[in-house]
């Protein structure tokens, strides 16, 4: 009879801490599965899941794997301290499939604790319609020059007066615009062109182009947009860790601020008090160093803060870095 309860007690146990595990799993997740629709064979279809660190704890991505081969995986970041948030990116390449697809990743966290998590993605891949390449890829750009990707989209469908009626794209970052090439029974082939303006924020971007058609039964066709977007002004790290940090503690750390040209450092501000930013001279020069400085704040948790480094180049706007640490008891 005591080995009876005894196990009924560890059972209960067990299901409470899963259950406790599932819960802060859930809240760090804002999506776990997405699908594409309807999309054009070829196509290299783009999507980044989000993982927030809504927990009081450091979150450690240990490792990962995709569900199949056509599924690139790229991470933000494994380190996310508490108050901060990553993001986990997945292209599936549609170039060898037809139909229903089913894809993904899973994750493998572990801190605070071990968790297995699956990110499921799937789409319906249209084998009369080709797109190549599969994305508007422009790669590593400058921010200020403005560049296009051109593509080819194929219809082999058969269905007489098939054609793309519009397109819309996410942000006005992007500019997009279809031309006819051929067309003849059943069949019509378009040159497709992107093009991204100097407007477009520094950094990973990512947009869509979503071609509208006059096929009731798939009225829209995906198209991704990718780029990395390169300031004329660089700081490395970008990003800065600054660990655990004891209530009153300072810590100071030294960035480098970078250009191909001569410039001057007109601006260091961030939009917390507790992180301040001194440079070493005030001339103009390729290459700055800068001091940032940090005072703990009395409370314990999550901090992070933004510092904004302006310069005196013409049209370029300020160049930020972003720090953050978790204030212990």
């Amino acid at each position: 009879m005591r080995r009876f309860a005894f196990i009924l007690a560890a059972s209960a146990l067990l299901s409470a801490h899963t259950a406790a595990a599932q819960q802060w799993v859930d809240s760090i997740f804002p999506e776990r599965q997405y699908d594409f629709g309807t999309v054009a064979r070829g196509s290299k279809v783009h999507h980044s899941f989000k993982l927030i660190n809504r927990t009081r704890y450091d979150i450690h991505i240990m490792s990962w794997q995709a569900k199949c081969g056509c599924t690139e995986v790229k991470i933000g970041a494994q380190d996310i301290p508490p108050g901060t948030q990553t993001t986990i990116d997945a292209v599936i390449d549609t170039t060898r499939f037809q139909g229903f697809k089913p894809s993904g990743l899973t994750l493998h966290i572990d801190r605070p604790e071990y968790a297995r998590v699956d990110l499921n993605l799937s789409c319906f891949i249209r084998g009369d319609i080709l797109v190549n390449p599969g994305q508007a890829d422009f790669q590593v750009t400058p921010r200020s020059s403005e560049r296009s990707v051109t593509m080819t989209l194929n219809y082999y469908g058969g269905q007489t007066g098939w054609g793309v009626t519009k397109m819309v794209t996410q942000s006005p970052h992007v500019v997009a615009k279809i031309e006819q090439q051929s067309r003849t029974e059943g069949q019509v082939s378009y040159l497709l062109t992107a093009t991204l303006k100097p407007t477009v924020p520094t950094g990973f971007f990512k947009d869509e182009i979503t071609l509208h058609t006059n096929d009731p039964s798939s009225p829209t066709i995906p198209v991704s947009v990718t780029a990395v977007v390169q300031s004329a002004v660089t700081v490395a790290p970008s990003i800065l860790m600054l660990g655990h940090v004891k209530p009153g503690a300072e810590i100071k750390k030294t960035v480098v601020v970078r250009s191909s040209q001569n410039f001057k450092l007109t601006a260091l501000k961030a939009d917390k008090p507790d992180l301040t930013a001194a440079s070493d001279n005030e001339t103009a020069q390729p290459t700055h160093k800068v001091t940032l400085t940090f005072k703990a704040p009395s409370q314990p948790g999550p901090f992070n803060a933004v510092m904004e480094i302006g310069t005196d180049l013409k049209d370029e706007p300020p160049t930020k870095l972003t720090a953050f640490a978790t204030v212990t008891p």
